[in-house]
């Protein structure tokens, strides 16, 4: 168990979340081969933001697990065991901190017992073997107040990396985001120079926008790692950027709309 863990909660049994409610889609967990947990109409999962600009994260009532995990169950090779309790300023049980075995994997959750969140377990999706949405295999919880918005827009477009230009265009896809600064892509063929452009091995992962893919670029004999990223395979709402480019506006890095700096 991380002490980061036990920080977390203790965090959000004294200050309370930022946001909570209803969430809307039936959830399902797998772990060691076993279906763990499923909500349903009558027990319904809960989306919380623990902060102000953190993802959502769900939680789902103790009523959604499953019997078989309920309790240790030798014959299907579960294992539920008690690891820490936390307690309030006053002394009183708020929270446990249970560990559950099936088979050869293991999975930490925290089960609030008190407050707000009395009756719902807090689980790590990064555990488990999968988890699905109203049954689509997930991979991403999406804040539903979150919003993509792509413009095909006509601007000369420069992009200068210590003062020379690397790449520029007449085209390019305007992309806003809710709560996050705007970006252009560009097409791939913007970049003057491929020779000086090298792909990278860094792969994130957004639930809006999907898989993003990074190249570096060498300038000047100076190397610029993950300056350069893309979506080769977007999610529905972000398909207009396919394949496009986009730079980092950092340090030693301009980039220029119509002439102006941004």
């Amino acid at each position: 168990m991380s002490s980061t863990l036990v920080s977390e909660v203790n965090n959000i049994i004294s200050n309370g979340t930022f946001r909570s409610e209803v969430g809307r889609k039936q959830l399902t967990l797998a772990l060691g081969g076993l279906y763990i947990a499923s909500t349903s109409v009558a027990s319904k999962p809960r989306l919380v933001w623990e902060t102000e600009t953190s993802y959502p994260r769900y939680y789902i009532p103790v009523e959604a697990l499953h019997e078989d995990v309920k309790t240790d169950s030798p014959r299907r090779s579960v294992t539920l065991a008690l690891v820490d309790t936390i307690k309030g300023e006053d002394g009183a049980l708020n929270a446990t901190i249970e560990s559950l075995t099936v088979g050869s994997k293991k999975t930490t959750w925290v089960r609030f017992v008190d407050g707000p969140l009395k009756g719902y377990i807090r689980f790590d999706k990064s555990e488990l073997d999968a988890w699905f949405e109203n049954g689509a295999l997930a991979t991403a919880i999406k804040n539903p107040y979150k919003r993509i918005d792509t413009h095909a827009v006509n601007h000369d477009i420069v992009i200068k990396v210590d003062g020379e230009v690397v790449a520029q265009s007449k085209v390019a896809v305007l992309l806003n985001e809710t709560r996050a600064q705007e970006a252009y892509y560009l097409p791939a063929t913007s970049i003057l120079d491929w020779g000086s452009v090298e792909k990278s091995d860094l792969k994130t992962t957004c639930p809006y926008k999907g898989e993003a893919w990074y190249l570096s670029l060498t300038v000047k004999d100076k190397k610029y790692e993950n300056l350069i990223w893309y979506y080769p395979y977007p999610t529905h709402e972000s398909s207009a950027v396919e394949g496009l480019i986009s730079f980092y506006n950092k340090e030693g890095v301009d980039i220029l709309i119509d002439g102006v700096k941004v």
